[in-house]
């Protein structure tokens, strides 16, 4: 495989990037994270055409034009998996193994922002975050009944954004980006066998397989606008360019030994040996928002988004070994594009605010391709926030309960063959501090 050349950033930047992937990654909707900013999480993400603090790199990069001073914005997520369960059914696993458990770690997902006037229109910004992440990860994983499709499947990725805004007109703000992605994914399985000697299955292998971080990355592009028609009323939209990621990894083979010294001795003699190499390619897919926010008599704010995402570009997981001895692995997904539907409510007293919001997104995931993999499913959210915002400094706090609804693959057709229900709850905390000079 031909190595690709390094692109080199400024090093403050690619260490934030760098400390982000070695966050934990989250699985909101799809694998897509879209809470980047304790305040647009308060307000149920819906922020296209709100975006008035330094977080609009990430929701809508227009949004800077209407900022006058240098403004430097840090925080994070912590998302917690309340709930992650499967229960199988026949024809395979069966319900033998009863209610079985995703592992309920608590993930960190860190932001930066800062927003650099450079005149009078025109706005420089960039952003550092983690837009995209994955981590299905099963407790009790050497027992799990699916551990021969999948015991942990991660995704990370961590994004720097600058972006350039101009207000063309008092009401009017256009901006633009470049986005450059670092990202790297994990995958674990069991390899099963048939034991000649007592015709049983069993675990004759675990698989391995990481990729590189150096060279996985991939460019595209954002871009937005936002327009305040009258002082009360604002829309926005923005766009997020689709984004391709070529993963160079590896993979180990590590042997399960059954207690059979015949059998063992012929599992080791199949097996590769050492390391070997291994190319996957993920397909990010390209997001349309659009927006609209009132403001109405005593401070009250309402906003409204309608999201869009392309997912029907993530239409297989392909992973390809170097050795050809070793069998590819082409998996069709098939997902199909999606849309999200959020609303928020700002009331404020003075510098101080609350806030609340709703959100329903659809899984972009077709029911045969739920698995140990992936069990994703339409949500629903509930959000509140606090916020303490004065002209030098601000600090925002929320939190996002979603609810997932079942998935059943009982009586379908399933890729992996494995049939049972999947259920789910996660919580979110958002917090950020903003300093402006």
């Amino acid at each position: 495989m031909t190595r690709r050349s390094r692109v080199r950033f400024p090093e403050t930047f690619l260490a934030l990037a760098l400390f982000f992937l070695a966050a934990s990654p989250a699985r909101p909707a799809g694998f897509s994270i879209f809470a980047q900013g304790a305040k647009a999480s308060g307000m149920g993400l819906a922020f296209t055409a709100v975006a008035d603090d330094p977080s609009a790199v990430f929701y809508n990069p227009a949004g800077l034009g209407f900022q006058k001073h240098f403004s430097a914005m840090v925080g994070g997520s912590l998302l917690s998996k309340v709930k992650g369960e499967f229960e199988g059914a026949n024809p395979f696993p069966g319900p033998a193994f009863g209610v079985e458990e995703q592992s309920k770690s608590t993930f960190y997902l860190p932001t930066f922002y800062a927003v650099l006037p450079l005149t009078s229109n025109v706005n420089f910004g960039v952003g550092v975050f983690a837009p995209y992440g994955l981590g299905f990860r099963w407790a009790d994983a050497e027992q799990f009944s699916g551990r021969f499709i999948a015991q942990n499947a991660v995704i990370q990725t961590a994004d720097v954004n600058p972006v350039l805004s101009l207000q063309v007109a008092p009401s009017l703000s256009l901006g633009v980006g470049a986005d450059y992605r670092l990202s790297r994914v994990q995958l674990e399985r069991n390899r099963a066998a048939i034991n000649p000697f007592t015709q049983s299955v069993v675990d004759v292998a675990h698989i391995k397989l990481t990729s590189d971080l150096q060279d996985n990355h991939g460019w595209g592009w954002n871009a937005g606008l936002l327009w305040k028609p009258v002082p009360t009323f604002s829309l926005g939209a923005s766009y997020r360019s689709s984004i391709k990621v070529d993963y160079d990894g590896e993979g180990k083979f590590t042997q399960r030994l059954t207690g059979n010294a015949a059998f063992d001795a012929a599992v080791a003699a199949s097996l590769p040996q050492g390391k070997q190499k291994v190319a996957v390619t993920i397909d990010f897919p390209a997001s349309v928002n659009l927006g609209a926010a009132i403001n109405l008599p005593a401070n009250f704010r309402v906003s409204l988004d309608a999201d869009w995402t392309e997912w029907k570009s993530f239409n297989r997981l392909f992973i390809d070994f170097a050795n050809t001895a070793i069998p590819d692995l082409l998996r069709p997904t098939n997902w199909k594009d999606s849309w999200a539907y959020r609303a928020g409510l700002e009331k404020k007293w003075g510098s101080f605010a609350v806030r609340a919001g709703y959100y329903k997104d659809k899984s972009p995931q077709p029911l045969a391709d739920v698995g140990p993999i992936l069990a994703d499913a339409d949500r629903k959210a509930y959000t509140l926030g606090l916020g303490y915002d004065a002209d030098r400094w601000g600090v925002n706090l929320s939190d996002i309960y979603i609810d997932f609804d079942h998935r059943d693959t009982r009586g379908q057709v399933n890729h992996d063959q494995f049939f049972g229900q999947y259920s789910e709850k996660a919580n979110l905390v958002a917090f950020d501090f903003r300093v402006s000079f």
